[in-house]
């Protein structure tokens, strides 16, 4: 529940809560960007984590968008907001067709067949398009405060030959769904004219075909029950229109009308022929009076005898003859033009009786107009033809013209506006934006252009349309013109101590390139490593630009010179000179020639090495070695004892 005064996606203020579906609820909200009332119908939670009812409900603002029809409600945007989707459609003040039976019960089958023919009307417009609205009601039709009827909730329709899950297939209300919906088969445009056929009968009895305690049960009745007559019902229906109703229910589709437009033809004739709508009953009720001739003047029995021979008047008369002739021819004339002057008149009283002055329906709408020459005594007979200066639903014009003085039950064919004329928006591709803008409004469309950024089609031409090219659209009808702006503003990555193929994907997943590739000598970079790139890093790039990089590239290697034997001084000069960096270690040495000489080298001279390596060498340092002095002693000797005497035995 979405609380008043909430501003949905930026643009769109509640301002109450309309109502609520199986799908989604539906808000009246003011359009901020616009002013205008919209009603706003937000996709249930639950159902937004599904694609597949993300998707259906994503396909009524596609597949509507492009149905401009004064009969079908108009879908201004889409979007996705606070985790969920909406839709802004046209806001249409009225009620809906089921609240209507509900509370008055059936309709006057006329008005029935009145409504039932503009619900045709916009299920023929889609279906020519390729739209299948698969969901018609009479809670999905509006009678607007006109008594226009709108359909809305092309939210189950799509476009094209797609099939949608039996689950989806489903969703209607059970009482309006074909047997070939019931049983998840393919649906067709035979499949709207089931569901309005179910709609015509409930307007025409104030209950639908079938009743049960489940959607399954009814299901199962739209499948294989055989429905009762309307007639049945309400006895005041003719068995022809009962034929048409029962034909549009049919089980098999291919038995039903061919298309919108046969079921429209058979329910204008069935409305044509109803009592209400016939003037037979007038013309005959009046049969014209007969009038007697005027009596002549002078004539007969005693006129003979005063104008016989000899009698009393006879000179007179005889004296007067000839102007008595011409008299007589004067009253003889006189009575001819008294007895013409009655015919006359009772002819213009008999006219006056079977004839009625035709009413200015013009800028009415159309049923409006039905409604006034009706209540005369005349038929109506509508068709419909595109318009760019009227209103669409409103009469264009009409035959006999307004004041025309015509027979009650005479036809009256009115012209109602169904607003512009559609055509398939023209390609203007690879155009420029002002050739393809005055391309567009020479076909009669009100073209706006948008920049685009593109790789592929230079700046300045056009990418495509808003629709695309080959969509259906009534003239006057706004599309975008998409005009590349060139390849999109790319940020450059920092690729500075990868490899240089680490650097090439990086460039490549962000649509840039490899430019220049400089090598420099470095002695501590592994060689390859990208020392330095050009932009830098953040620079702002168009697709399909490229970065200059820099890598690093091992020194080259030269024969190291043989500085042993040298001094430490004139051997690090001579390394140096050579590309070699000398480090000088010490080793004692009591040579004194050794001193401050090169004694090793490593790498030793003549070798290969890169320039830069490092070369040790080895320099002798002299050490100085203490003796310690030897001392003599001169030692007397001592004499030998003297030898004992030998002892005797």
């Amino acid at each position: 529940m979405i609380d008043p005064e909430t501003i949905i996606d930026g643009r769109y203020r509640v301002i109450s809560r309309l109502g609520s579906g199986g799908m989604a609820d539906v808000y009246l909200a003011q359009d901020q960007l616009l002013g205008r009332e919209v009603a706003v119908k937000v996709l249930h939670h639950h159902f937004a984590e599904d694609q597949e009812f993300v998707e259906r409900f994503r396909r009524e603002a596609s597949s509507a968008a492009a149905l401009s029809h004064p009969n079908i409600v108009g879908i201004f945007d889409r979007g996705e907001w606070n985790g969920t989707y909406y839709i802004a459609m046209e806001y249409v003040a009225g009620r809906s067709l089921k609240t209507i039976v509900r509370e008055q019960g059936p309709l006057e089958p006329a008005m029935a067949i009145e409504i039932v023919i503009q619900i045709l009307r916009a299920a023929r417009f889609a279906h020519r398009r390729g739209v299948i609205h698969r969901d018609l009601k009479p809670h999905n039709v509006i009678i607007d405060e006109e008594g226009r009827a709108r359909v809305t909730d092309f939210g189950i329709a799509r476009a094209g030959a797609s099939d949608m899950t039996l689950t989806g297939s489903i969703m209607g209300t059970a009482q309006y769904l074909s047997p070939e919906q019931a049983q998840g088969y393919a649906v067709s445009g035979a499949s709207d004219l089931y569901s309005v056929g179910v709609i015509l009968y409930e307007l025409l009895t104030g209950v639908v075909p079938f009743e049960g305690e489940t959607a399954v049960a009814i299901a199962f009745k739209q499948v294989s029950a055989t429905p009762r007559a309307p007639s049945e019902l309400n006895p005041a229906l003719p068995p022809s229109l009962d034929a048409v109703v029962l034909r549009a229910l049919a089980k098999d589709p291919s038995e039903r009308y061919a298309d919108a437009d046969e079921l429209i033809v058979a329910l204008q004739h069935e409305r044509d022929a109803l009592p209400a709508f016939s003037g037979a009953a007038v013309a005959n009720a009046y049969e014209p009076r007969h009038v007697p001739p005027a009596t002549p003047p002078m004539d007969g029995p005693t006129g003979a005898l005063l104008l016989a021979p000899g009698g009393p008047l006879r000179e007179e008369y005889a004296a007067g003859e000839e102007k008595g002739r011409r008299r007589r021819a004067l009253w003889w004339a006189l009575a001819a033009l008294a007895l013409a002057g009655v015919a006359v008149l009772v002819f213009v009283l008999a006219q006056s009786k079977h004839t009625v002055t035709v009413p200015d329906v013009t800028g009415q709408s159309e049923l409006s107009a039905g409604g006034m020459l009706r209540r005369v005594g005349l038929e109506p007979e509508s068709s419909l033809s595109p318009s760019t200066t009227v209103e669409p639903d409103r009469v264009i014009s009409q035959s006999p013209s307004p004041g025309s003085a015509v027979a009650k039950g005479s036809r009256v064919k009115i012209v109602v506006s169904e607003g512009p004329g559609s055509a398939a928006l023209i390609d203007v591709t690879a155009l420029t934006g002002t050739q393809a803008v005055a391309k567009l409004k020479k076909a009669g469309f009100k073209p706006t252009t948008k920049k685009e950024s593109s790789s592929t089609v230079s700046a300045g031409r056009v990418i495509g349309t808003e629709p695309s090219a080959g969509t259906e659209l009534q003239e006057g009808s706004a599309v975008t013109v998409l005009v590349s702006s060139g390849p999109a503003p790319v940020r450059v990555p920092d690729v500075v101590g990868g490899s240089l193929s680490a650097a090439e994907a990086t460039l490549t997943n962000v649509e840039l390139g490899v430019g220049t590739v400089t090598q420099r000598v470095s002695s501590s970079d592994s060689p390859g490593t990208v020392l330095s790139q050009s932009p830098t890093t953040g620079s702002s790039l168009h697709a399909g630009d490229k970065v200059n990089l820099t890598v690093a590239q091992a020194p080259k290697e030269s024969a190291v010179p043989n500085v042993v034997g040298q001094s430490e001084t004139k051997a690090a000069a001579a390394l140096e000179q050579a590309g070699f960096k000398p480090k000088a270690v010490s080793q004692s040495t009591t040579e004194p020639p050794q001193a401050g000489m090169v004694l090793e080298q490593n790498p030793a001279g003549g070798a290969k090495a890169r320039k830069g390596a490092t070369v040790t060498i080895t320099v002798g340092v002299l050490t100085t070695t203490t003796t310690t002095p030897t001392t003599t002693t001169t030692t007397t000797p001592t004499p030998p004892a003297p030898t004992p005497p030998a002892a005797s035995g």
